[in-house]
């Protein structure tokens, strides 16, 4: 259904185009394309060349609990390639028959249509074009309500699993705030995040909408000013964690899988750990000096295109926050193991979109706060000591 409205989108919107067979992983790579139960009886009965129809009937996969919404998916090939994608990296059905033949969320992607509570338009941060975007960008992401005519796919109506009070868009614009706030170092903003949502948990279990109002209408916290020195122990412990972390991911995640090996095998390799962390890290920051500007920019876009931290699952905000911050330790570990060895810009834009597959389009940040807690990160002290690696 075709819709005008005013939605709220980033400034970069409406400068974003797609690259069409000219990107170097498809966005389709690695993860199953979900689509209606419209979308799924249309590609079933289409006309089309016998060839077509073959490459249809191999990917169309009913998901084992079918909803009109998620009926059914195109499924990647056991190398994690759509059977629709051809080999210049176009889609054959859109080459055969036309945007009008695909999918909402082929036709649609990277944009995310959010027409529940709030009218928003963003896009992903898997696609590698919306990457490219944000890689030499000083100025902060800033937003703003522009008139948009799209074919918004059918939403289920979201139930948020936390009452505010009608905060969460103020909740969420405060947060987005912290993430920008380039007084703190970037994993110190996290923290920061963290002070405000264990306040805001503790307000919303009383339903204390004094209290809540309150913590938005204050000035931003200033806890964690600047970096803190990396001690033997703290680095052997924490790199112990992320490579439980993406041991656990790059098993599930096909988008992920060879970044995770390589990553691993850099730091597993004989010698002092210490020192290959060291190499890695000056790798890194020789390549992309300005990390902390681009990570600022991606994990804003990202927190507002899942609109963190009211994701439509019954985790609480700490929870959340938690899933957060393994998202930024993933993508910070994977970038410094992967980078050692393939440092150009185009490796590192190419291992942030496949993490970002991973972040955008699955349940990470409910799993991987369960897996965090479970490795003994949940106080303050830990979360910091392992974000800070």
């Amino acid at each position: 259904m075709r819709t005008t409205h005013d939605f709220l989108v980033p400034d970069y919107y409406p400068h974003f185009h797609c690259k069409i067979g000219g990107c170097r992983h498809s966005c389709c790579m690695g993860w199953p394309v979900s689509i209606s139960m419209q979308d799924y009886f249309h590609l079933l009965g289409v006309e089309c060349s016998s060839e077509l129809r073959r490459r249809l009937d191999d990917s169309l996969r009913i998901v084992p609990h079918p909803s009109r919404e998620y009926y059914a998916q195109i499924c990647p090939g056991y190398e994690g390639i759509c059977g629709l994608q051809l080999k210049d990296g176009r889609c054959a059905l859109h080459a055969e028959l036309g945007e009008e033949a695909l999918s909402a969320l082929c036709r649609l992607y990277p944009r995310g249509i959010r027409t529940g509570r709030a009218w928003e338009c963003s896009c992903a941060n898997s696609c590698e074009g919306v990457l490219e975007m944000f890689l030499h960008r000083e100025e902060p992401l800033a937003f703003a309500y522009r008139s948009l005519t799209l074919e918004a796919p059918p939403q289920p109506t979201r139930e948020f699993p936390i009452e505010t009070g009608g905060h969460e868009e103020d909740i969420r614009q405060y947060l987005i705030r912290i993430l920008q706030d380039r007084r703190q170092w970037l994993p110190g903003r996290l923290m920061s995040m963290k002070t405000v949502l264990d306040e805001l948990q503790g307000a919303i279990a009383k339903q204390d909408m004094a209290r809540i109002e309150k913590v938005l209408a204050g000035p931003l916290p200033l806890s964690w000013l600047s970096p803190e020195p990396v001690t033997r122990e703290h680095l052997v412990r924490s790199l112990g964690i992320a490579e439980r972390l993406v041991e656990e991911v790059e098993e599930h995640s096909q988008s992920v899988h060879d970044y995770g090996v390589a990553a691993l095998e850099w730091f597993r390799q004989d010698g002092d750990p210490c020192e290959r962390y060291a190499q890695a890290l000056r790798n890194f920051q020789t390549l992309v000096p300005q990390w902390d500007r681009f990570f600022e920019h991606i994990f804003v876009n990202h927190a507002f295109f899942e609109q963190f931290p009211f994701q439509d699952r019954p985790l609480d905000l700490p929870d959340e926050h938690i899933g957060l911050c393994a998202g930024y330790a993933l993508l910070r570990f994977l970038c410094l193991g992967w980078l050692a060895e393939h440092p150009a810009e185009e490796d590192f834009v190419d291992v942030c979109a496949a993490t970002f597959r991973l972040l955008d389009h699955t349940a990470f940040d409910a799993y991987s706060a369960q897996l965090l807690k479970g490795l003994g990160v949940s106080s303050t002290e830990e979360l910091w000591d392992f974000i800070r690696l």
